[in-house]
């Protein structure tokens, strides 16, 4: 992943005008550094050369008197700077010396005499220059000067010169002047004023960068108020204007700006009131589709409720008509098979097990009859005020519980107002749904508890379960899942725990049982 780093204008532009500055005074610093040092060595090797030229010019004449040679160079040395200085003859032999005692000094003079094959000295005439260092004084600068005698003096010191090979028209060499001065001093004023001009450099950079402060701000700052109302219009604050500070191509680009900004704000206004009118149209259009849509569910609703009420009045007209046809012809096979039963001679078992389930049918048969009517009956209700644990006993002495099923009790004591016959059939149609649902056995539990004004009975099984389709239609008329039956248990517990206002819910999951929850009040 790139990291891009962002470098605002005001770094670049201090940045930029520092390395500048910099940059032109480390130039300015270095040039006039290396001058003053060219300077300053030149006016050493100048000022040298004078002293060495005047031992030449005073001792020229006077190389056969050694006293006046030593006390010429003892006066030279009383010069500023000079560390050393010697008088030669021709031959490169010492006729007076002073200050060469330090032995680095004189090793150096030892191994490094004149001689005649010097070209500057001996044919050019001409004085040779030369830089050594020394542990003892540092760098020393030395001029080697020749001793020159003119045509009008040969004379006078008594030289030969009828087989001297080395002439000239104006002179020859007599001798030579060596003088020695230290630069110690002259490298110290240099080195200070180094030291002047690197603090100076260092003032002008600070000094620069500083007013480089003041100026980029006069610069920027427009920018800088530009920049934010770009951001402010950006982000929606179309009525922020940028302040006219100068007077100056800037306060031309600020006074642009702010036009365009108003302009902007006209337009982004007249576009918001369009906008205001067409939410408020689709406010209308939605809050009328919504009176649609409950209208059109109203109107469902009511059909289907107009479709199931006719329908189960003629289901409930049907089974009145029917129950009462069927009432009689069963009753007649009821007596019958119990005359038979009573008669006891069976021809073989199996008239026996014929006369069980025609009796078997006949009560099964009675039930359907007995739930229809009571299905098709309106729900009048006969409540009367009762321990509901002591009720819950009594009602599940109706229901047959085989020995493989255990029932679970967990009642608390408390009194309320419901019609005991109605709660017993409830009762025996739920228990009796949880017993059918364990074919092989398992726990039923029920209790029952009081919560403010309100009690609940739970009914919960370890049977079979149900399925989503199943828990969303367990309450319908005519919904079952038995082989045997026709669906109207649970609907005349629905009905009945609806006239007692009350509530019940089923949860159940699948492979792992159902549970029963009625919820009712207590008067």
């Amino acid at each position: 992943m790139k990291t891009y780093f962002r470098f605002s204008l005001r770094l670049k532009f201090i940045a930029t005008i520092t390395l500048a500055v910099v940059f032109t005074a480390l130039a300015l610093s270095s040039f006039f550094i290396y001058t003053q040092r060219r300077i300053s060595r030149n006016f050493l090797e100048k000022r040298t050369a004078v002293v060495a030229e005047r031992l030449a010019d005073l001792n020229g004449s006077n190389l056969q008197f050694k006293d006046i040679l030593e006390n010429s160079l003892a006066n030279t040395l009383l010069e500023e700077d000079v560390i050393y200085a010697i008088i030669y003859d021709r031959n490169a032999s010492v006729l007076a010396e002073t200050g060469t005692t330090q032995y680095e000094v004189r090793d150096y003079l030892s191994r490094n005499k004149p001689g005649i094959t010097d070209k500057i000295l001996f044919t050019q005439k001409e004085s040779e220059k030369k830089y050594f260092k020394t542990k003892h004084y540092g760098e020393i600068f030395e001029i080697l000067v020749p001793m020159v005698t003119y045509d009008h003096l040969r004379a006078n010191v008594g030289v030969s010169l009828a087989n001297d090979s080395i002439k000239g028209d104006t002179g020859e060499i007599v001798g030579i002047v060596r003088v020695g001065v230290t630069v110690a001093k002259v490298n110290s004023e240099i080195d200070r004023m180094t030291l002047s001009v690197i603090g100076l450099t260092i003032i002008v950079v600070f000094a620069s960068i500083i007013i480089s402060f003041f100026i980029i701000k006069i610069i920027l700052n427009p920018i800088k108020e530009l920049a934010l109302g770009t951001k402010k219009i950006a982000s929606g604050d179309l009525s922020y204007r940028v302040p006219l500070t100068s007077s100056d191509e800037l306060s031309d680009l600020a006074e642009s700006f702010n036009s365009m900004a108003q302009d902007l704000k006209s337009h982004v206004d007249e576009l918001n009131n369009e906008k205001q009118d067409l939410l408020r149209l689709k406010m209308m259009l939605e809050q009328r589709s919504r009176e649609l849509e409950e209208t059109l569910d109203k109107m469902q609703n009511i059909q289907e409720e107009l479709l199931r009420s006719e329908k189960f009045a003629t289901i409930g007209r049907l089974a009145a008509s029917v129950a009462h046809e069927l009432r009689n012809p069963l009753a007649s096979l009821k007596n019958i098979s119990y005359y038979l039963s009573k008669i006891g001679t069976f021809q073989d078992d199996k008239a026996k097990k014929m006369l069980d389930m025609l009796s078997s049918d006949v009560v099964r048969a009675n039930k359907i009859i007995t739930d229809l009517l009571d299905y098709s009956r309106a729900k009048k209700l006969n409540s009367l005020e009762m321990f509901v644990d002591a009720f819950l006993d009594k009602a599940l002495l109706n229901v047959v519980i085989p020995d493989n099923i255990a029932v679970v009790k967990h009642f608390e004591h408390f009194k309320a107002v419901i019609d005991p016959d109605k709660m017993t059939q409830v009762m025996i149609n739920i228990v009796s749904n949880a017993r059918d649902a364990m074919t092989g056995g398992g726990i039923i539990t029920i209790s029952c508890k009081k919560t403010g004004n309100r009690f609940d009975i739970m009914v919960s099984d370890t049977g079979v379960g149900m399925d989503e389709n199943t828990k969303m239609h367990v309450f319908d008329p005519l919904f079952t899942t038995k082989l045997k039956g026709i669906g109207l248990g649970l609907a005349i517990v629905k009905e009945i725990i609806d006239a007692h206002f009350g509530t019940i819910k089923v949860e159940s999951i699948e492979g792992k049982g159902s549970e029963f929850i009625i919820t009712l009040p207590l008067e």
